[in-house]
């Protein structure tokens, strides 16, 4: 197999396996952004990508797919170590999935191991009113200022990943991109109306809606009753609308969410994010 940049061509005659992952013309943002294409007798059998976020740029992430009839012969593993060649820095590689995922057996088969994992986190709406009515109130997303809003979202993010992927500079300005758009102001619930203490954030997704359930602070007091009261009026408000299940997006390592999680009950598969190189 002969190893090439991906070109423009490649993209517009992508075949349907290749809808895998989104393949764009090589450095299609900068010289960190990597594109490549595997090809026998001309034809097109493998491709990855290497390239860093501009929220968390601590490590590149990979993708590669091959052609169905193609693999089980070691295409991936050499696109893979192909790109691994093409950093312009040692930033280890990253990529991620289900546990029982090809992604994460693949990554594992190249030596990654977990820096993160996500537990099952998939709940029914209606499971909230198991956990404690909490006296602290909470407010819609539509009585708090977007901008505040926008605020809380930030400091959580960037404490929330800080010992694990620590945000780039200027994250702010892309992380919000698709915010305002995205987030279920109806549905989301916080603590704090002038200045948000703790939040379950509604994003609008299929499909079922995301929820991201954390405290502004990292050591907020009571932070486990004020995200309690988030999460407990946000899920049954949704289920109130018909919607019968969300699931979270959360971290084993989320100090007050963590813990909430487990006065739940869940389903769904772990998901991990794994590192090599």
């Amino acid at each position: 197999m002969d190893i090439r940049p991906a070109t423009a061509g490649d993209v517009t005659a992508a075949p349907d396996w290749l809808a895998g992952i989104d393949l764009r013309a090589d450095r299609w943002r900068d010289d960190a952004t990597r594109a490549v294409v595997g090809t026998e007798d001309g034809m097109v059998v493998a491709a990855g990508h290497l390239f860093t976020s501009p929220v968390r740029d601590d490590r590149y992430w990979v993708e590669v797919v091959v052609a169905p009839q193609r693999r089980r012969r070691g295409h991936g593993r050499s696109i893979a170590r192909y790109l691994a060649d093409l950093r312009t820095d040692p930033k280890p590689m990253c990529s991620r999935g289900f546990v029982s995922s090809a992604a994460v057996q693949f990554a594992r088969g190249l030596g990654a191991h977990a820096y993160q994992t996500c537990p099952p986190e998939r709940v029914q709406t209606v499971d909230a009113a198991r956990l404690t009515r909490s006296p602290v109130a909470t407010v819609a997303g539509t009585a708090v200022d977007l901008s505040e809003l926008q605020r809380a979202w930030t400091d959580i993010y960037e404490w929330m990943h800080a010992d694990w992927a620590p945000v780039a500079p200027g994250f702010e300005e892309p992380l919000l991109e698709d915010f305002a758009d995205e987030l279920d102001l109806v549905h989301t619930r916080v603590v704090g109306e002038g200045r948000v203490r703790a939040a379950a954030f509604v994003f609008a997704d299929a499909p079922e809606p995301v929820v991201v359930a954390e405290c502004r602070e990292r050591d907020e007091t009571d932070g486990l009753a004020l995200l309690r009261a988030c999460v407990r009026d946000s899920l049954l408000s949704l289920a109130e609308d018909g919607i019968a299940a969300i699931s979270f997006d959360g971290h084993d390592t989320d100090p007050h969410f963590r813990p909430l999680l487990d006065e739940l009950p869940v389903s769904g598969e772990a998901f991990e994010l794994l590192e090599w190189g």
